[in-house]
């Protein structure tokens, strides 16, 4: 039997097991091939597509956009931070191929308005345009080129196909980007959209790299086009920040000192979330160790009885994901008790006891008290939370950083083995998440302080160990088989 003779679901798949040079060889070889795979082949690699703030990148999400079928099916657009490296030895590839090609640098692309335009002109012509995203990274789960190749960005490869260690069919060879911060692309996103009349449903900003985004990168409200980006957050449903610390450099071990909600109340990720009364979601990576996080969620769960602190209501927020912060247990239950969610997660998150008085089990005495407080509402119906800690102020001879585990349903009180750091639970239809968090804080257990000396040589071994870098909580639901 010939190939074009076998039914569709056959050819879909045999399709599934090349590799995406095979599979694109495979479409030419005949028209109703092509029909066939078309549909597949346009869900697979055009309905997540990524670039990089690059001219011959964004030129080609402009062609996509200009496509008859491909332009509806495009829903999602990703931008990273990476660009071309700036090493002129590097730079001798494909910046001649660039300079050949007329094209211009990612600095004169950005300086001129030329981002902006080229990114507003796509976004005009995508009507199915549901999430604009933000990375630093590859994602992963691009199967077909085997375990570990990632959706690089569109363009990553430009120049480099002169170079003879560059092989053109092997989805994991790299070349050597470079990073860019963050902080003005965020900006760049906004005034765009603002700009081309779009609002996506979801502003999402994944960030695994030390550099975040800071509060200038918020500050979109005012000049020229901040008239243009307000129909944008007023209309937003779901927005996830990674934000770092712009005043404080990062430390391994510092006190933290939480700042009051007044001071927070007119920074411009403040003034921000005014301007979104439709947001369902909010999510916010932090840094574990910067001070601001403490003060903002102080300032987010100010109740609207309080006036001097300018508070928002969010009147619409059913979801809130907090991650990656150091935040006393007061602030973040003023936080979730003040809004009807109907989940929370919270990822890496630290409790600052901040005097001797505080419980020796601060997430015991937090989830005991978060179930009184949620016990009258019956919305909250999921809960998930991981790798906890808590942080002892003052204790010799650094402040000792613990962390909590949860036993297993029916542990007893001296048995702590098949702990774990994560607890996550749904509530169905006639149970009460009060009663599980009530019974989830009778299985939190913190290891007993350590003497002196224990002490010192474990803070030793981490000050060594702690150079890695935390992953932001972002659940890793951007990296499946969809992130094309």
């Amino acid at each position: 039997m010939a190939l074009l003779d076998l039914p569709p679901e056959l050819l879909l798949r045999i399709s599934a097991f090349l590799t995406t040079s095979e599979l694109g060889k495979s479409r030419l070889t005949s028209k109703n091939i092509e029909a066939v795979l078309f549909d597949s082949f346009a869900r697979e690699f055009f309905t997540k597509k990524q670039f990089m703030l690059e001219q011959i990148s964004l030129q080609a999400l402009i062609d996509i956009s200009n496509h008859p079928t491909l332009a509806s099916r495009l829903s999602e657009v990703v931008i990273s931070s990476h660009v071309f490296p700036s090493d002129p030895e590097i730079l001798s590839v494909s910046g001649k191929a660039m300079y050949q090609a007329g094209y211009v640098d990612h600095d004169v692309l950005m300086a001129s308005g030329q981002a902006i335009h080229m990114l507003a002109e796509a976004f005009s012509k995508l009507p199915n345009l549901r999430t604009v995203g933000l990375r630093d990274y590859n994602g992963l789960g691009r199967y077909r080129d085997g375990e570990f190749a990632t959706w690089k960005s569109w363009g990553w490869s430009f120049g480099w196909d002169r170079l003879p260690a560059y092989d053109a069919d092997n989805p994991n060879s790299q070349r050597g980007l470079r990073t860019i911060s963050p902080e003005p692309v965020l900006p760049v996103l906004f005034y765009a959209l603002g700009h081309a009349k779009v609002v996506p449903e979801s502003i999402h900003v994944f960030l695994r790299k030390r550099s975040k985004l800071t509060q200038q990168s918020f500050n979109i409200l005012d000049g020229y086009l901040g008239e243009k980006v307000r129909p944008v957050l007023g209309n937003m449903k779901e927005l996830m920040l990674a934000i770092g610390n712009d005043t404080t450099p990062y430390y391994y071990h510092r006190t933290i000192a939480p700042t009051k909600s007044e001071d927070a109340s007119n920074l411009p990720l403040a003034r921000l979330l005014h301007r979104t009364p439709k947001l369902e979601t909010l999510r916010l990576n932090f840094e574990p160790s910067q001070p601001f996080a403490s003060g903002f969620l102080d300032w987010l769960g100010s109740p609207v009885s309080r006036p001097a602190t300018n508070p928002v209501t969010l009147p619409r927020l059913t979801a809130l994901e907090l991650g990656m912060l150091t935040v006393p247990a007061a602030t973040l239950l003023k936080v979730l008790s003040k809004f009807d969610l109907e989940s929370f997660s919270l990822w890496k998150v630290k409790l600052h006891a901040s005097s001797a008085s505080d419980p020796e089990n601060c997430w015991q005495a937090l989830l005991h008290d978060l179930a009184t407080a949620l016990n009258q509402k019956t919305s909250l119906k999921s809960v998930l939370i991981g790798f906890p800690s808590q942080l002892h102020c003052g204790r010799a001879p650094f402040d000792i950083e613990d962390a909590c585990y949860f036993k297993p349903v029916g542990a007893g009180e001296e048995d702590i083995f098949g702990m774990t750091q994560e607890a996550k639970h749904y509530a169905g239809p006639g149970t009460s998440m009060a009663d599980w968090l009530e019974e989830l804080s009778q299985r939190t257990y913190v290891p007993p302080p350590e003497d002196d000396s224990d002490s010192l040589n474990s803070e030793d071994e981490g000050l060594n160990d702690g150079e890695g870098e935390d992953e932001d909580n972002d659940d890793e639901d951007d990296d499946d088989d969809d992130d094309n």
